[in-house]
């Protein structure tokens, strides 16, 4: 076991305007994005996107807006969520990182699917919410949106937002920031 990686996640769910999804369809996750942090450098290694085929629900045109997938696309490029949630645990080392989000959401949503499939989590106990770091060190309990708190400290959005790869990236740059400066 590797403690000085960690893995920085965020999801892209499947959505629909005012979360009103049409009938025997429910949200689900669309596209799971995972950056790997070596917690002794502080730097970015890599940075993944597991894209997901829907089996719950259609994607809307809000939601292509949103976060940039079509149906289509992901079909061609995406994989069931069963093997997107093995690579996280085999490739990634996920029951044995540090799992870094910006909210307790992610996980809390990654574990619902899960037992949606009948599947454990892959995630173990340790757990790092880069918002509460954040909280603490910029003295600010509001949310705020991910790129307010990377300009916060000094920092600029890399990417294109609700993008999945492109925001765990960005938890794992903020995270990188706010560990080096302490608690």
């Amino acid at each position: 076991m590797k403690t000085h990686i960690a893995n920085a996640i965020d999801l892209e769910l499947s959505c629909y305007p005012g979360g009103i999804f049409p009938p025997d369809e429910r949200q689900e996750i669309i596209e799971i994005g995972l950056s790997v942090i070596d917690l002794t450098s502080m730097k970015v290694l890599k940075t993944h996107s597991l894209p997901v085929i829907p089996t719950m629900s259609s994607i809307s045109p809000f939601c292509t807006e949103l976060t940039g997938w079509t149906e289509a696309a992901l079909k061609r490029q995406g994989m069931p969520f069963e093997e997107a949630i093995r690579r996280l645990t085999e490739r990634y080392g996920s029951q044995n990182r540090l799992l870094i989000t910006d909210s307790a959401g992610d996980r809390k949503f990654v574990d619902w699917q899960c037992s949606m499939f009948g599947m454990a989590s892959p995630f173990g106990d340790s757990e790092l919410n880069v918002s509460v770091l954040y909280s603490i060190q910029a003295q600010d309990f509001r949310n705020r949106k991910l790129e307010d708190k990377l300009r916060r400290f000094g920092l600029e959005f890399e990417g294109t937002p609700h993008r999945a790869s492109d925001d765990s990236l960005n938890i794992a740059r903020l995270a990188c920031t706010l560990l080096k400066r302490g608690v």
